[in-house]
């Protein structure tokens, strides 16, 4: 019996992982001009939320290092007890689980930047708990504070975000309005970093990242308010795009992928 001889095909392996495809929505020209600056990128990972997997933040943290020289990674957990405090917690319960979430947050972005392979580049992932003393904050934050006192257009779009994200975790029911006042607080306590990270990170120029458009940052940008952004600050929508469907094999590749065959 005739022996058949199998001819391997060498397929070249990349020591480096494949750059992920992200597309970009700046919400102005001048967003567009800071990203394209690409200094300091700010990205708000929110607790609960299931969009951010550990391989999604990967993904997201090599792209981003690719393209920024320095990356800050905030996470809301002082302001997400705010939330739970709307849902009845009791105060300790709430402070304690916003932290629990908090940290396990952290420790998956921290295991994404590792697995980035970018670790060249400056990076922290911040607690947002360990930023709001901070005088910069502090100042943007009692700006805010007067933005939502008077009763305004960005008001009405806080209490807006806090309802659709309270209804979710309701179950469908409507949350009353002292709810909805109450995790509205987590979207204030948020808001400085998004329009001044500047000045709190000490940078030339920031865009912040988040994956869908946010009313309330939409009317910022769109000067429906008084409450304006720093001239350096950029805010941007990042989105992974779908991946490509690999390319057919080689007809020669194809052989040797199928079963063996015996002589």
């Amino acid at each position: 019996m005739t022996s058949r001889t199998e001819t391997s095909v060498p397929i070249p392996e990349s020591s480096e992982p494949p750059e992920p495809s992200f597309g970009v929505e700046p919400l102005t020209g001048n967003c567009r001009r800071v990203f394209d600056r690409g200094e300091h990128a700010l990205i708000g990972v929110s607790p609960g939320n299931s969009y951010f997997s550990e391989e999604l933040l990967t993904g997201l943290l090599r792209w981003t290092a690719l393209r920024f020289d320095r990356i800050d990674v905030v996470i809301p957990d002082s302001a997400r007890r705010e939330t739970f405090l709307a849902l009845g917690y009791a105060p300790e319960r709430a402070r304690k689980k916003s932290w629990e979430e908090a940290s396990r947050i952290r420790n998956r972005v921290l295991r994404a930047w590792e697995a980035a392979g970018v670790t060249s580049r400056p990076f922290a992932a911040h607690r947002l708990s360990r930023l709001t003393e901070h005088p910069a904050y502090q100042a943007l934050l009692h700006r805010t504070e007067q933005e939502w006192a008077k009763g305004s257009v960005l008001r009405e779009s806080y209490l807006a975000a806090a309802r659709s994200v309270l209804h979710g975790l309701l179950k469908g029911a409507a949350p009353t309005q002292e709810q909805a006042e109450l995790a509205a607080r987590h979207l204030i306590a948020e808001t400085p970093l998004l329009i001044g990270a500047p000045d709190v990170f000490g940078v030339a120029s920031s865009a912040a990242f988040y994956h869908k458009r946010i009313d309330f940052i939409d009317a910022v940008y769109a000067g429906h308010t008084s409450l304006d952004a720093h001239p350096d600050q950029g805010f941007v929508i990042v989105q992974r795009e779908p991946a490509e469907a690999p390319a057919p094999a080689p007809a020669s590749v194809q052989a040797v992928a199928g079963p063996r065959l015996l002589p």
